[in-house]
């Protein structure tokens, strides 16, 4: 990707990159049981159920908003009533008291709209027009809320494009948080990942 522009070759890897990162979140929450994810060490340490909630929230959010231009699937599937969560889906700036109370109420419910968000991102992103990604994703204006993130080192200045936006707010953030889930599973017993 010299150019900054979107290439079949840059879709192929994200792709790939996309099906590896999720395919370990799928691991990360194989062999959880329900207590185990909403665990909380202590106050200010937060459960592997808000890092779930933010990733793939987050996962979903991006790819409906940038990529399918549609619908999250949280929404068009209802899973706010099926996964039983306490709280909403955190995005960055979620207050740390509106974090802490966040729970998975049905886990095997959860691990159902994990799989799905990731079939969807696999499939938007590889049938997306190639020149989405070109697009300027925040119509000209660097989103304030974004400042301090890997986002914008990763675009110091100048316009973020759709394929920014996928290389920091799906790979990059799901590498990050499951990290946070690793370091996560082993205050409540349970190995690594890799």
């Amino acid at each position: 990707m010299p150019d900054g522009k979107a290439t079949e070759a840059w879709r192929r890897s994200i792709v790939a990159r996309m099906a590896a990162i999720n395919g370990m979140l799928d691991e990360s929450v194989a062999d959880l049981t329900l207590a185990q994810v909403n665990h909380r060490e202590r106050p200010g340490v937060l459960s592997i159920a808000f890092s779930l909630g933010h990733v793939v929230g987050g996962q979903d959010r991006t790819v409906a908003q940038m990529v399918a231009r549609g619908p999250t699937v949280w929404e068009s599937g209802g899973w706010t009533k099926t996964v039983g969560l306490v709280g909403d889906l955190p995005r960055r700036g979620t207050p740390m008291a509106d974090a802490e109370m966040i729970q998975i109420g049905d886990l095997a419910a959860w691990r159902e709209y994990q799989t799905a968000v990731f079939a969807h991102t696999g499939s938007a992103i590889a049938n997306a027009p190639l020149t989405r990604f070109d697009e300027d994703a925040f119509g000209g204006t660097r989103p304030p809320a974004a400042r301090g993130s890997f986002l914008f080192a990763l675009v110091p200045s100048g316009p973020i494009s759709v394929m920014d936006c996928c290389e920091a707010y799906l790979f990059q953030h799901a590498s990050r948080h499951l990290g946070e889930i690793e370091h996560a599973r082993a205050l409540v017993g349970l190995g690594g990942l890799s």
